[in-house]
Order: structure tokens, then C-alpha cells, then sequence
């Protein structure tokens, strides 16, 4: 009878191995494979704001409801997988890498605090976070956009680029810097936004802007949110971080397309964020693509 050839190569293994007992020689040791320890940093987009919306709860490694997040998402994902293990998750709704808002931890903040905590140190070999959004007026420019009916979209044109503007200043070396005073052996991913709206040319659009905005504006503000992630990810690949751009998973599901992973409701707070689908089909294959966790091991 033919085996196939997996069972063969399995019945050549078990003999090898029987014969390696029967004559006293040992087997060859196998190295157990190490996870990498993983810290989460950041803002909403790293904290599941959104992903149970209404729900939101106090991040417990701060105790304090100036730390809120969401509900499972990319990150609760990507600690599922057998190559990562979860050390700690500081990531606060509402964070910047600039000053201290309504007592949310910064970014740096969040990292001392890791620090503090045992849980990024030397053995630390990943670090993920979204930030900048915050310290470009995220909420002010969409309403400037939504607020915007001139034919050219002229408001959103000024608000997105002073938002751009804002970008060039966001201290993202030094943000890397303080992460890597702490964790000096971690490989940093900076993860950008994906864009909010869906436009005229996508062939999923049911409505240009999402009834948010008018189609102009849409597009002024999808192109300002290219602008901020291509600022992003020059300073943090300057800085010695990788950035992760998950703008191209989002593509056809932005508010206004015929299948959105955005929440856009009655729970104002949550709007402008994503699903649970955004986080699960949007972020986490983004992440795992990008940072290839699975060669991260150590044996």
C-alpha cells in the first residue's frame, strides 16, 4: 500500500527514533521558543475606543478614570497569539505626545508608568502605539469639515492644514527616545490612522463624506489624514521606529461606504472610531503583516 508522503516521512521519524532508544543514543534537545514581552502604548486607536461602544471602561493600570479604553481589539488579538505575550496596556482615550490634557497620561507618561510597573524594561521586545491625533485637533478639524458647504471646501482646507501644520511639530524622536531610555532592546511600531471617509470614486461608496460632510470635504480630510501619516512615519522611521500604515485595510469601509467600521451614532464619544471589525479586520492584520511577530521569538 502507498502512504502518502506525509505519513511516510512521519513512520521514517518514529523508526529513526525508536532505533536512537533501542541503542542508548540520545535525542536531540529542542529549545523551548520564548514570546516576545509586549507593551501597548497610545491613544484612542490603541485603546479599543469604540470596539463595545457604549461601553468603556477604566484602564486598571492606572485606576483612574482619566485612563479610559474601549473593548477587545487588535492588541487583545495580537496577545492571543502564541509568539506575544502581554505585558502591559497604557493606552488612555484622549492621549498626546505634548502636554497633559485633563490629567490623561502622555505618551511618556504612559512609558514611565510601564517603566514603574516592571512591565517595559530590557526584556521588552515590542512596543506598539498610535499617537499624534490629539495633537493636531482631531475633533476640531473634522467639525471645521462638517461645518464646510463652500463648493471647494475652502474652511476644511484651512483647518486640515494647519492640522498639518501642527504634524511638523509632534516630537516623535523624543517620544521614541524616552520608550527606548526604557525598553532599549524593544523593536517600536508606530501605527497611523486610517481615513474616515469614503469618497465619490470608491465603487463601496453609498455616500461621499457619510452625510457627515460634503464630498469635498471628505476628500480634503482623508487627504490632510495621508498627510499626518506621512508625517508620522518620516519621523519615526528618523527615529529608529518602524511605522505601520493601516490605511489600506480600511479601504472601501470608511463612513459612507456600503460596509463602514466606524462608529457613528447616537454615543458621540465614540464616533470617528472604529468597530470591533475595524479593530479585528482593520488594525490587527496591519500589525501582524507589518511587524511579523512570529519572528520576533526568541529560542
Amino acid at each position: 500500500m502507498q502512504f502518502p508522503a506525509v505519513l511516510r516521512r512521519s513512520a521514517a521519524a518514529s523508526a529513526a527514533a525508536a532505533a536512537l532508544i533501542l541503542s542508548g543514543a540520545s535525542a536531540p534537545a529542542f529549545a523551548a521558543q520564548v514570546p516576545v514581552n509586549y507593551v501597548n502604548l497610545g491613544d484612542s486607536y490603541s485603546s479599543g475606543w469604540g470596539s463595545l461602544a457604549p461601553t468603556a471602561t477604566v484602564n486598571p493600570a492606572y485606576g483612574s478614570p482619566a485612563c479610559l479604553q474601549g473593548g477587545p481589539d487588535d492588541v487583545a488579538l495580537f496577545d492571543q497569539l502564541q509568539s506575544v505575550a502581554l505585558t502591559g496596556d497604557y493606552a488612555c482615550a484622549g492621549a498626546t505626545v505634548g502636554t497633559t490634557t485633563s490629567g490623561i497620561p502622555t505618551i511618556a507618561e504612559q512609558a514611565a508608568k510601564a517603566s514603574f510597573d516592571g512591565a517595559l524594561n530590557s526584556s521588552t521586545g515590542l512596543v506598539t502605539l498610535t499617537a499624534g491625533g490629539n495633537d493636531v485637533n482631531f475633533g476640531q478639524i473634522i467639525a471645521a469639515c462638517a461645518a464646510d458647504t463652500s463648493p471647494d471646501a475652502t474652511g476644511c482646507q484651512t483647518a486640515a492644514a494647519a492640522g498639518v501644520a501642527l504634524a511638523n511639530s509632534v516630537d516623535v524622536a523624543g517620544t521614541v527616545g524616552t520608550i527606548r531610555g526604557f525598553a532599549g532592546n524593544a523593536r517600536i511600531a508606530w501605527l497611523g490612522y486610517p481615513r474616515l471617509f469614503a469618497t465619490s470614486g470608491e465603487s463601496t461608496t453609498v455616500t461621499a463624506g457619510g452625510g457627515v460632510m460634503s464630498a469635498a470635504a471628505a476628500a480634503v480630510f482623508d487627504k490632510g489624514t495621508d498627510q499626518l501619516n506621512a508625517v508620522l512615519a518620516g519621523k519615526a522611521r528618523g527615529a529608529g521606529a518602524q511605522f505601520v500604515d493601516v490605511a489600506p485595510k480600511f479601504t472601501g469601509h470608511e463612513i459612507g461606504s456600503s460596509a463602514s467600521w466606524f462608529n457613528l451614532g447616537p454615543y458621540a464619544q465614540f464616533n470617528f472610531h472604529p468597530t470591533a471589525d475595524g479593530y479585528s479586520q482593520g488594525y490587527y492584520p496591519a500589525m501582524v503583516s507589518a511587524i511579523k511577530p512570529a519572528q520576533l521569538v526568541k529560542s
